[in-house]
């Protein structure tokens, strides 16, 4: 009989659903793989004093589900501090084999895995299971994410590195995490964690056989351009805003919402990727690149720093408009550069990162416990 292996994401199609996506068709012959999601589990505080009525409250409600056509209600947690919700029949989804979600009525899993370290402070889930992993996706530390606990109403930022280590994640039996500086960082505390990773559909990005060959040089960016750890508002647009004074022909190509398919083209006429974040343990959009055969400019963090050839495929900046500038100058300025990374980048890429490989890492671990 198959064992059953419970992800939890914090919304449907988003980064951590698409990661899993990538290891659900290789885990399906020996695993029934289900995804649940932390919004659909999202806690509120609560601001009022209860008391005595705390029960009364609990009671009503427990009355009301069963009586009504109600499908969820809210419970008082136990030390007051929070309101959580109860469904009927809690929102949970099978994988079937062409990765379509069918309902489920399952709560006890054999391994549940939590793509976020922060979901077990800000949701409050009704599944159970044996074994338990968490990830850690933000290389740096505190990490980025919700720092407030609202369970305990604590400001998780306060913590050092051991004691937050100690508080929210020695529980798991497994920690898995992005690239940068993570695997390293953790292993100080533990030897149960591992780099794990896979980038959804990576058959289907479009390659730019044409990177550096028009007079123009196209610059693309994804994602969410507000948060400011990724530097977007703050360094990439100013960069280029500067160099057009310059004169240079340089155009920003840019994809902040949108179904992921629209990725699989979005970089086909596009001559090189900016990654100027101080947290990312990826971001995806490096691999995305580097499927395309676009080379990427970066930061040291997350993916490129583990995997970005300095000056050999790709070139390392410091995280300042000033150094983006230097190495967009650089590049528009020297083609046969450009074209040289182009031509590399995607097979270094594929050596170590093909998903048929960093599938098994997560795969080693799910065999580890059951």
């Amino acid at each position: 009989m198959k064992k059953n292996i419970l992800f939890i994401a914090d919304k449907p199609d988003w980064a951590y659903e698409f990661m899993i996506k990538t290891w659900v068709p290789y885990l399906q012959k020996e695993y029934n793989c289900y995804i649940a999601y932390q919004q659909d589990f999202a806690i509120k505080p609560n601001k009022t004093h209860f008391g005595l009525k705390k029960s009364i409250y609990n009671f009503l409600n427990k009355i009301r589900i069963r009586l009504s056509r109600t499908e969820k209600i809210y419970k008082i947690s136990a030390n007051e501090n929070f309101f959580y919700p109860v469904y009927k029949v809690p929102p949970v989804y099978q994988y079937d084999e062409d990765l379509n979600k069918i309902p489920s009525k399952t709560t006890h899993f054999d391994l549940i895995t939590e793509m976020a370290f922060y979901f077990q402070y800000i949701a409050e889930f009704p599944f159970t299971a044996s074994k338990r992993i968490v990830g850690i996706f933000t290389d740096k530390f505190p990490h980025d994410g919700p720092n407030f606990d609202i369970k305990e109403k604590k400001d998780r930022n306060l913590l050092s590195r051991k004691d937050f280590y100690n508080k929210y994640l020695k529980s798991y039996h497994h920690i898995i995490v992005g690239g940068g500086n993570l695997l390293t960082d953790y292993r100080t505390l533990t030897d149960n964690v591992d780099f794990v990773y896979g980038i959804y559909g990576q058959e289907n990005f479009i390659e730019n056989k044409n990177v550096g060959q028009n007079k123009s040089m196209t610059i693309g960016w994804t994602g969410t351009p507000d948060r400011p750890m990724k530097g977007f508002r703050t360094i990439i647009e100013p960069a280029i805003e500067n160099m057009r004074k310059t004169g240079r022909d340089i155009l920003l190509k840019t994809k902040f919402s949108g179904p992921y398919e629209e990725l699989y083209s979005f970089y086909s006429d596009v001559d090189c990727i900016v990654i100027a974040s101080d947290a990312d343990s990826g971001p995806s959009m490096y691999a995305e690149a580097c499927l395309s055969s676009v080379p990427s400019i970066s930061t040291k963090v997350g993916l490129p720093l583990s995997f970005l050839k300095d000056e050999k495929n790709g070139i390392f900046i410091d995280r300042s408009v000033e150094s983006l500038e230097k190495a967009l100058i650089d590049l528009y300025d020297h083609r046969d550069k450009l074209i040289s990374f182009s031509e590399k980048v995607k097979d270094d890429y594929m050596t170590v990162m093909d998903n048929e490989t960093t599938v098994k890492f997560f795969m080693n671990i799910v065999k580890k416990y059951i």
